[in-house]
């Protein structure tokens, strides 16, 4: 998944992911839209299967729409406060020792939709990480360690390993 494109000037989508804890980030990284497609076909169907359905039994649809319509109205070129809370629970992102943020952008842009961009918490993480097969675990955990190195938060935490969107 090192493709090497120009992401800014391919005319690709691409996401874009950060996990912090506190307030540090310790894994940050930037992949085109079919690096992210195979990765995501690098999981398990029951993973995938699994995640699915946490997200469509965690989400608040109707909520996130109103929030979605509200910085529309209000200010259209600032995306951080959809990302101020976490998407499944709610929590404030300030309030939320571990959590992961992503977005989609396009060239210079972030794009907004249904879903991102992103922040999702800690408590929502380690939810995530256990409803994964024990094959997609290691998948994740060789991905982070083959291309960032395994931060020590990590070995300290096992549960809170970043969740590739």
């Amino acid at each position: 998944m090192k493709c090497e494109i120009g992401l800014i000037h391919s005319g690709s989508p691409y996401l874009i992911e950060r996990v912090f804890v506190q307030q540090e980030p310790i894994l940050e990284y930037a992949m085109c839209e079919a690096c992210v497609l195979e990765s995501q076909g690098e999981l398990s169907a029951e993973s995938r299967k699994a995640i699915t359905d946490y997200m469509l039994s965690n989400i608040d649809v109707g909520q996130r729409l109103e929030r979605l319509s509200e910085w529309a109205e209000d200010d259209g070129d600032n995306a951080s406060g959809l990302m101020d809370c976490c998407l499944v629970s709610g929590t404030p992102a300030n309030e939320s020792r571990e959590k992961q943020i992503a977005a989609w952008c396009l060239g210079d842009q972030m794009r907004v939709d249904h879903v991102f961009p992103l922040m999702i918490s800690g408590v929502a993480i380690e939810e995530l990480n256990g409803v994964l097969s024990e094959k997609t675990k290691g998948w994740i955990d060789d991905f982070v360690g083959d291309n960032f190195g395994m931060p020590p938060e990590f070995c300290d935490h096992p549960d809170f390993r970043p969740v590739l969107i």
